[in-house]
């Protein structure tokens, strides 16, 4: 009898995990979806309505561009760069030489122009350069354009610059924090 009731329970306890395993994929989609297309929206003073999404992270793939002065970080330069790909998504990066990782990102407005936006990354411990002058983070504004993707990397060029941990880049559009997104090096 024992046999027969377990044979009865089997069909039920298969139903319970599957509807319970639907019910995990359904919210880990809602989870995902959200995360992929949700997106700020502010109202600028100069800009009118700007809604600022993240279309892509990870590891990338850039070809340099070039160099210029920026005070106040610890190479003391800023690169820009030709090009740049997310080849690898994901929020865990390994430390090595010229690993190079980021955020693409688009500002829509009403209008294609170009807008000032401040970037901030966050190192997790504070780091010093060569010259022995020491840093908590990295922030500088530069102009962007609106409705055309645009990104956002570091790069691990220099030796000091090979910090484990949640390092946190942050994008700003007049004062306001607009996006976020952490990266664990490991």
């Amino acid at each position: 009898m024992s046999a027969k009731f377990h044979f009865k329970l089997l069909p039920f306890v298969n139903f319970c995990i599957l509807s319970d395993m639907k019910l995990l994929l359904t919210l880990l989609s809602i989870a995902f979806f959200q995360s992929t297309f949700s997106q700020a929206v502010i109202t600028s003073k100069n800009y009118g309505d700007l809604a600022i999404k993240e279309l892509d992270h990870g590891l990338a793939k850039v070809e340099l561009g070039k160099y210029d002065d920026l005070k106040n970080t610890p190479t003391g330069t800023h690169g820009w760069l030709k090009d740049f790909e997310i080849i690898h998504v994901s929020d865990s990066i390994q430390v090595q030489p010229k690993a190079n990782f980021g955020v693409i990102y688009q500002v829509d407005a009403k209008d294609t122009i170009d807008i000032p936006v401040t970037i901030e990354w966050i190192y997790p411990q504070e780091i010093k350069n060569d010259k022995g002058e020491k840093f908590k983070s990295v922030k500088y504004t530069t102009t962007r354009p609106t409705n055309i993707p645009s990104a956002s990397s570091y790069s691990l060029d220099e030796p000091y610059e090979m910090v484990k941990g949640n390092w946190r880049l942050n994008i700003y559009i007049e004062k306001k924090r607009v996006l976020s997104r952490s990266f664990i090096l490991y």
